[in-house]
């Protein structure tokens, strides 16, 4: 209803101004960091786009077409505006009636600019020449840069899929779980082990794709801030999709009723359980990419550490699949790597100090295990070094930022460990729902910060059902396992037709301000609706100003 409200009131909800010390800090004490003392990319396009009016642009595409490459007409004119002043070509009349975006984020958001660097050194002299030879080489210069994200988007939505349809809770692959389960297509665990190997090229094909985007909006002159929350948005999405294969592909039994299928693990009994590990496995991604979204809202500059997820996590999740390919998903459930060093360091004689401690790991740590180490070890240097840098350079009440995504973790780490059974019954819906809370976060704290406005803690209003029902698990209140579930899949599914329209919306407002299409730069942008060059009428739809003012019944 609020999407298709017929009255002119309804449609423009005003925000207040940033908050004075966030703005004032970046102008009077800047960090090395920041944009006024910005390091030179040397990967990412500069993002400068400027609104052209409709008129303008059919003037110019039709007067100039021959002097322009062919397809590249809005390209042409976008490259050429990058160099005059900000905000010089407007449309027509200003328009107010946007839902989402205030006027201030309608002035500010043709000025961004964006700040960042990769400080991989795969990324440098690896994953970024191999894609800069592919834009140069292979992609046409029609194409978009936001389809190139979502074609990579695109694949692992396929191999989620794949995987989603033969282990549907996760551990299928688990041979400790299904020790009668017959031979098939030459799986050791009654599931095909080529949907492995499947992951694996979808991961590598979306990294490589998600380094392309960025070169070919370069290479055609058409940056621009959408382009950035597009492709961060995409990123925010496919966080979970990696983990779950992850997960699959390592056939862990999420679940803490007892240790039945966890081999007598320390790690799991340190954490509380293999549901906790699968918690870790899915939250810790996106820690890490919440993290250094709100560094970039303070810092105004996004810096990748020298192993990072984009870069080096996605290459080992992709190995990952490789080996579970390769030897199986239960390689993951034993303690080879682990018992084979313990071996040698007895064998060598340097293990005589340390033996009270090679005994009690020999056979109690999964090569999994390591796994779940590694990337919550990671996590928390990353995580306290971000988060120290900013206090250190804005102030201790940056911390109040944090706190919606905070809640998310906590709620979802309470409510697997108070439910014991939840990611056993229900482990893709509890997945879906933190997901979706995750990537309206993540995208809201993106645009909030190229906008220069106030991110709204208190107005997370997707995240109280969840503490509410973390609450009710901690406090034993949870009716029934039926109604439980039932809760779950009607409150992921509500996020998500949420997050849909909000997205749209947000695009559409986006594309409105900037004056381009999302998946199209070739096409001259002219607005939609019947009066929209005039300011009127719907946004978003095609209802004319007179039915606006007329009482539907």
């Amino acid at each position: 209803c609020f999407l298709l409200d017929t009255t002119d009131t309804c449609l423009f909800l005003p925000s207040p101004p940033p908050p004075q010390h966030r703005i004032n800090q970046r102008s009077a004490s800047p960090s090395p960091m920041s944009p006024s003392h910005p390091e030179p990319s040397t990967e990412e396009p500069t993002i400068n786009s400027k609104r052209v009016s409709e008129k303008s642009l059919n003037t110019m595409t039709s007067t100039n077409t021959s002097a322009t490459p062919s397809g590249l007409s809005i390209s042409s004119i976008t490259d050429s505006n990058a160099e005059g002043a900000s905000g010089s070509d407007t449309h027509s009349k200003e328009r107010t009636n946007y839902y989402y975006l205030t006027p201030n984020a309608v002035s500010k958001l043709p000025n961004y600019q964006y700040h960042g660097r990769d400080m991989s050194l795969l990324y440098k002299h690896v994953l970024s020449p191999l894609a800069g030879w592919l834009v140069d080489n292979v992609t046409p210069v029609w194409l978009a840069p936001n389809s190139i994200t979502l074609f990579g988007l695109a694949w692992m939505i396929l191999s989620y899929s794949v995987i989603f349809w033969y282990c549907p809770g996760l551990y299928e692959g688990n041979t400790n779980v299904h020790t009668d389960g017959a031979s098939n297509n030459n799986s050791r665990s009654g599931v095909p082990e080529w949907i492995f190997l499947l992951n694996c090229i979808a991961m590598l094909t979306y990294q490589t794709l998600d380094n392309m985007d960025g070169k070919q909006a370069r290479k055609t002159g058409s940056s621009s801030p959408l382009g950035l929350l597009f492709d961060h948005g995409c990123d925010a999405i496919n966080s979970i999709l990696g983990s779950a294969n992850w997960i699959a592909a390592m056939g862990l039994f999420p679940s803490n009723i007892n240790g039945e299928y966890s081999g007598g693990s320390i790690v799991s009994e340190f954490f509380g359980g293999d549901a906790t590990l699968a918690a870790l496995l899915i939250l810790c991604p996106m820690i890490a990419f919440y993290i250094s979204t709100w560094e970039q809202y303070y810092t105004g500059e996004l810096i990748l550490p020298p192993f990072n997820g984009p870069s080096e996590g996605l290459l080992l999740g992709a190995s990952l699949s490789l080996i579970s390919w390769g030897w199986g998903v239960m390689f993951w459930q034993e303690t080879g790597i682990v018992d084979g060093s313990v071996e040698l360091l007895k064998n060598s004689g340097l293990g005589e100090s340390m033996k009270p401690v090679l005994d009690m790991v020999y056979g109690r740590v999964r090569n999994m295990d390591l796994i779940v180490l590694s990337t919550v070890l990671a996590l928390f240097q990353e995580v306290t070094l971000k988060v120290l840098f900013v206090i250190r350079g804005y102030g201790i009440s940056t911390l109040r930022t944090i706190l919606p995504h905070a809640m998310l973790v906590i709620s979802t780490l309470v409510l697997i460990n108070y439910d014991d059974t939840v990611m056993l019954r229900r482990p893709r819906t509890v997945m879906h729902l933190v997901s979706g809370l995750f990537v309206e976060q993540t995208t809201q704290l993106m645009l909030d910060h190229m906008v220069e406005e106030e991110y709204k803690v208190l107005k997370r209003f997707c995240m109280y059902p969840m503490m509410a029902l973390a609450l009710a698990a901690f406090d034993g209140g949870l009716v029934s396992v039926e109604a439980t579930d039932a809760f779950l899949l009607a409150y992921a599914t509500g996020v998500w037709v949420y997050l849909a329209f909000k997205i749209r919306v947000q695009i559409y407002e986006i594309c409105d301000v900037l004056g381009i299409w999302c998946f199209d730069i070739v096409t001259p942008y002219y607005s939609e609706g019947v009066n929209a060059a005039e300011g009127e009428g719907i946004v978003g739809t095609t209802v004319p100003v007179d039915m606006t003012t007329k009482k539907v019944n």
